[in-house]
């Protein structure tokens, strides 16, 4: 039998690459934001909108643009919304153009849509969901009064 050290290589690099990735999935430092949490911190539905398909509950979406083209769900990209509960819906974002004379953006769609996300995506300024909010807490700020010096 011949020796090939080209597939000595390629066995070798291939191994590395499979403990890699395993060593990269398992001690992700990545937490998910799980329903129940989810469900605590944002409720952007009636009870009754929860068992409805995300297309019929869209309209809540401001800024949305029907006609710029298809949508991203979980990075994967559809002409058409595909059929999702209204209440696995955990991030939106509506992709903005990057400056006004060219129409590129970062995904031809008109909305990204994600079910499963980072607690960094779900806090970040991008998610539309953070604004729908029904839960949201307003910090009532103390108006200082001035006071008037008395002349003497």
């Amino acid at each position: 039998m011949l020796y090939n050290p080209y597939i000595r290589f390629v066995k070798f690099i291939y191994s590395l690459f499979l403990f890699f990735s395993f060593f990269q999935t398992t001690f992700s430092q990545e937490n998910f934001v799980s329903d129940e949490e989810f469900k605590s911190t944002i409720n952007w539905l009636l009870p009754s909108e929860e068992i409805l398909p995300f297309s019929e509950v869209l309209y809540k979406v401001r800024g949305y643009n029907r006609r710029r083209g298809g949508f991203q769900v979980d990075g994967i990209l559809y002409s058409s919304l595909p059929y999702i509960l209204s209440s696995r819906v955990k991030y939106i974002e509506i992709p903005e153009y990057t400056n006004s004379t060219s129409l590129i953006s970062k995904c031809d769609c008109s909305l990204i849509i994600k079910t499963i996300v980072t607690e960094k995506e779900f806090k970040s300024r991008k998610n539309v969901l953070l604004r729908l909010n029904k839960n949201k807490t307003k910090d009532i700020k103390k108006k200082r009064k001035k006071k008037k010096k008395k002349k003497n």
